[in-house]
């Protein structure tokens, strides 16, 4: 038996745990081929803007699963771990990525004789 699902109505929800790329591709899995979801800033914090039925809490977390595996993966592709045989669960979402050698001259470490004004 179908569960009746709320008329669809403009409603944002917070993006914190939620992958742009899983929330954009899977929301018409959960809401029907009518709802519409894009990138929206509320008060400051970013989130979604959703046309449709309201996400359950259940859709909301199944959403947030989906978004860390697909991140878990995204971040082992950029790394070269798939290939190199590392386990998921050994993989850190948030491991710092080195991108390049920024040299760079920092005038907060020069020395304070620099600063002196000659009379």
């Amino acid at each position: 038996m179908p569960q009746p699902t709320s008329p669809p109505r403009d409603y944002w929800i917070s993006g914190y745990g939620l992958s742009r790329h899983i929330v954009l591709r899977q929301l018409q899995y959960f809401l029907g081929p009518s709802a519409t979801v894009r990138p929206y800033s509320y008060r400051g914090r970013e989130g979604f803007l959703i046309n449709g039925p309201e996400l359950t809490k259940e859709q909301i977390e199944d959403l947030k699963r989906q978004s860390e595996q697909y991140e878990r993966q995204q971040t082992m592709r950029m790394s070269n771990r798939a290939s190199s045989g590392t386990d998921d669960e050994d993989c850190d979402i948030n491991e710092i990525v080195t991108i390049g050698v920024s040299r760079r001259h920092n005038p907060s470490h020069a020395s304070a004789s620099h600063y002196k004004r000659s009379r």
